[in-house]
């Protein structure tokens, strides 16, 4: 997926429960982005990791909205895995 000079793509890994690693790319918009632009930018992202996941993995890709924060609206793609580390 290609960014735009508007949009910010961070790659990072949160803790979820019980100590299990969560990758995730956070996409960033200008805070007045629409609703419109930004829903299909995470499925875009959503439907190239799902597409780049091997049958055999024991993980879901999952889409969360984040709050406005500052200057920016955006959202994430995570992974959510079963066996508690990334592959």
């Amino acid at each position: 997926m290609a960014t735009t000079s508007q949009q910010l793509m961070m790659v990072g890994q949160h803790t979820a429960r019980h100590g299990i690693p969560q990758p995730y790319i956070e996409v960033r918009f200008p805070k007045d982005t629409r609703q419109r632009r930004l829903s299909p930018a995470l499925h875009r992202l959503y439907a190239d990791v799902e597409m780049a996941t091997p049958e055999s993995e024991g993980w879901d890709v999952r889409i969360e909205l984040l709050p406005d924060v500052f200057i920016f609206s955006g959202g994430r793609v995570y992974l959510e895995l079963a066996g508690g580390h990334p592959g």
